[in-house]
């Protein structure tokens, strides 16, 4: 059952006015702050990083060759550093190992596989500074989950060096949002709707196949992947997404745990310090990454 503090920020959310046709610059402004309600993580000194348009998180006793490679939610089409700052910097905290947040190209000015190649791009940068690729765990939430585990794939299809894990919040990985719980979640979910998924990717497909595994990789193979955590909560439309990627990677061999927090909506661990299963998320993700990359 959700916290009282969790029940309040969730009514809260539903209660909010929204403009009913934003545009995508209109969003994106807005996007920009997503963790307004969030916490500063605690001693996580932040600093530029030029070559991938993004920004570093260092806490204290960061690990030295273990990192984080996270990437932002929004659909492909919104998002950006300072929209995943506190979430990247909580994460880095909880796993001890400093995190990477790059910017990645954005449809529908740079649609499919615009943003894959930019991930695998900074993923390679990172190693070129000393992370060891082992040791590394790509993250990210939404759209951004999604990435970490495309990328996951294309590292593999290309023949480089293999992550030591991934990890998803609200994984959208399905770009026909044809789960079970887009429709059985329908009534509970203040967050995501089928039709505004829809138009996202149709933004970023441009016209793509939208079960290409690397745009919707429920429907890959999962094979010689790295461990997975999917984490989602437990009223999100979404959930779906993250069981089928869960239940692909334990028949392909590859480690996999999935937790669905009750009551909880999308992208739920990003307000840190708003309700305590956010922060008792958080730490269940730097403990996982801890284990797998210590």
């Amino acid at each position: 059952m959700a916290s009282e503090e969790a029940k309040r920020f969730w009514a809260a959310m539903r209660d909010q006015p929204k403009d009913e046709n934003p545009s995508v610059e209109q969003r994106r402004q807005g996007d920009e702050y997503a963790e307004v309600l969030s916490s500063e993580p605690a001693g996580v000194a932040f600093a530029p990083a030029p070559a991938v348009n993004g920004l570093w998180a260092e806490p204290p006793a960061a690990r030295p060759g273990a990192a984080i490679l996270y990437f932002y939610g929004g659909g492909y089409v919104l998002g950006a550093p300072i929209s995943r700052r506190k979430t990247a910097g909580h994460i880095a905290r909880a796993a001890q190992a400093r995190a990477l947040v790059p910017t990645y190209r954005l449809a529908p000015e740079h649609p499919f596989p615009a943003a894959i190649d930019d991930a695998v791009a900074a993923y390679q940068w990172l190693l070129a500074q000393g992370a060891e690729p082992s040791r590394v765990v790509l993250a990210g939430d939404s759209a951004g989950g999604g990435l970490a585990l495309a990328t996951a794939l294309a590292l593999r299809d290309r023949g480089l060096a293999r992550p030591g894990g991934v990890v998803t919040i609200s994984l959208w990985g399905d770009m026909t949002c044809s789960g079970e719980t887009m429709e059985s979640r329908a009534h509970t979910d203040i967050c995501c709707s089928r039709d505004g998924l829809f138009e996202l990717a149709g933004m970023y497909l441009a016209g793509a196949d939208p079960r290409n595994p690397l745009a919707s990789p429920v429907f890959a193979d999962f094979s010689a992947l790295p461990p997975l955590l999917c984490i989602v909560g437990g009223e999100e439309r979404l959930i779906d997404d993250s069981v089928r990627a869960v239940r692909a990677a334990g028949i392909a061999g590859t480690d996999a745990t999935l937790f669905v927090a009750a009551g909880m909506q999308h992208v739920f661990p990003i307000w840190a310090g708003a309700f305590p299963e956010s922060d008792a998320t958080i730490r269940l993700i730097g403990d996982w990454i801890r284990t797998r990359c210590g």
